[in-house]
């Protein structure tokens, strides 16, 4: 394909730029990309949100809607016209928008190409969505297959989404591993100012949504466990969600009401997670855990579960953490108790030089501009 020389026009589609983990990612790379290669612009379907307001000014937003009916948080047509009418050279979409976007593909401009980022493990987030609708969520799983595998290029956030993917999309497929992005410099001024102190010796904290996905049902058994040897252990979490009562009434039949706290949503975490010896997360599958991320650039320690998602390749043994070998509480309690162990031996200065190597926000926003560049002249 023959394009008019000049950047290319990449139009980010997400359902809103808010608090979550695709949010930031998005942000990071809209924030990253190089300005005389390439010009960034953004379409969502709900409008406000954290990081669109942190924007920056020569970003072009476009706001599709903001109701709640099933047209309005999958508004097709109105991104098709959109689309049409703009004619971006690439469109990368995620989260609702990979599948709006995907059903609009057929109609395209002859010359735009879709990316879509998938933001989960496919095969276990949608053993969980079934549970709570089987026909919906059987339907919606083969209509996300088939837009992934007319996409033309998937991004997968580690080795292991891809070999999820492969097996489910075939090897036609056009999967590309690129990791998700940190600014770890925009980390650390977001910690900057009166230092927090986190109750706790050792200090344990934990950032994420109170839902089945994050584990926490299987975290407070394993801070029982460790508590044994540590009685001083203090966990902080950081989060509400639907499963917050639950969780209240475990912590209290373990007898732990002095040993956690349930600290709610922050838009703030980060002071407390660098206050923090060691992060966790007993996650029951990931994508690619940013909370973990912000972490490590820190310099916090993060101990996670061996579970679907990237985080076997986030982990180093010894050097930035820990990973428990299954999602159960003996083996979070065994890896919380090598990583507190390992404590005098992190070199934080070390965790985050690591972090900025493996995930900082330029390097990774340059694998992105590799391929949107080989997606564009393909």
């Amino acid at each position: 394909m023959t394009r008019v020389a000049g950047p290319l026009e990449v139009l980010f589609a997400i359902p809103a730029l808010d608090q979550g983990g695709p949010d930031r990612v998005l942000f990071e790379l809209i924030c990253s990309l190089d300005r005389r290669d390439f010009t960034p612009s953004l379409l969502v379907s709900e409008p406000g949100g954290h990081y669109l307001e942190r924007l920056p000014t020569d970003v072009s937003v476009t706001v599709l809607g903001g109701g709640r009916s099933l047209l309005d948080r999958y508004p097709v047509v109105r991104a098709l016209r959109f689309i049409r009418r703009t004619k971006p050279d690439v469109v990368l979409a995620t989260l609702r928008m990979t599948l709006t976007l995907g059903l609009a593909a057929p109609a395209f401009p002859r010359r735009t190409r879709l990316i879509l980022r998938q933001a989960n493990d496919l095969t276990t987030d949608y053993a969980d969505l079934v549970k709570r609708s089987l026909v919906k969520h059987r339907l919606a799983r083969q209509v996300t297959l088939a837009t992934l595998r007319r996409a033309d290029a998937v991004v997968c956030q580690s080795e292991a989404m891809r070999h999820d993917l492969r097996a489910q999309l075939g090897d036609r497929a056009r999967l590309h591993v690129i990791s998700n992005p940190i600014d770890v410099e925009r980390v650390a001024q977001a910690t900057r100012g009166e230092p927090t102190l986190l109750p706790g010796q050792p200090a344990l904290i934990s950032v994420g949504r109170l839902a089945p996905q994050k584990g926490y049902d299987v975290l407070l058994p394993a801070l029982a466990l460790v508590r044994r040897t540590h009685p001083a252990v203090h966990l902080t979490i950081l989060g509400d969600g639907p499963d917050r009562a639950a969780l209240g009434a475990q912590a209290q039949a373990l007898d732990l009401a002095r040993s956690i706290t349930f600290a709610g949503f922050t838009a703030h975490p980060l002071p407390a997670v660098r206050a923090a010896d060691v992060f966790v997360l007993a996650s029951r599958y990931e994508g690619f855990p940013n909370a973990a991320l912000e972490a490590l650039a820190l310099g916090t320690p993060v101990v996670l579960t061996d579970c679907p998602g990237a985080n076997r390749e986030i982990i180093e043994p010894g050097v930035n953490g820990r990973l428990a070998s299954a999602v159960t509480p003996e083996a979070v309690a065994r890896a919380l108790e090598a990583a507190i162990a390992d404590g005098p031996r992190y070199d934080r200065a070390a965790i985050r030089a690591d972090c900025e190597h493996r995930f900082g926000a330029r390097r990774i926003a340059g694998r992105y501009e590799d391929m949107f560049r080989a997606v564009a002249e393909a």
